[in-house]
């Protein structure tokens, strides 16, 4: 089951922008070391994150076989989407709405369509659905971490 899944992008969804939004934008722009993504980056890679993963939640279902994943380019993305220089607020706000959208998709899935529906990555291995919401929050979680390294 995904409930607690669930309920953890909830929490982060309700804390994260609050703590984000008491940042200068200096603090948000300031790449985290030299050739390393700033905090508002990181934070439009989760955004892409989102998108990529929403539209492979809504998709995979309705497969015949398994869903393959194809891999995006992040930096490609990252540098498309202008992060570097897009206003913090904007981008909070991004993250905000697309993860209320990823909460809603993924508790709409039914419990069985998590287990039976498969996944293929691009290396060949194969998981469930469930397997992909659950590591689309080990993903986020991950960069969050970077943002908040305490």
């Amino acid at each position: 089951m995904i409930t607690q899944t669930v309920a953890q992008l909830e929490r982060y969804v309700e804390s994260v922008p609050l703590h984000l939004r008491a940042w200068s934008e200096e603090r948000m722009t300031t790449p985290r070391a030299l050739g390393k993504w700033s905090s508002l980056q990181i934070l439009g890679h989760l955004c892409d994150s989102a998108i990529n993963n929403m539209r492979r939640i809504i998709e995979a279902p309705s497969a015949s076989g398994p869903y393959v994943i194809t891999p995006y380019n992040q930096d490609n993305w990252v540098k498309a989407q202008q992060y570097a220089s897009a206003p913090a607020g904007e981008i909070i706000a991004l993250w905000e709405s697309l993860n209320r959208s990823m909460v809603r998709v993924m508790s709409a899935v039914p419990v069985e369509t998590l287990t039976s529906c498969q996944i293929r990555l691009a290396n060949g291995e194969t998981h469930t659905l469930e397997w992909l919401i659950r590591d689309y929050l080990e993903h986020l979680e991950h960069h969050l971490g970077q943002i908040f390294p305490q």
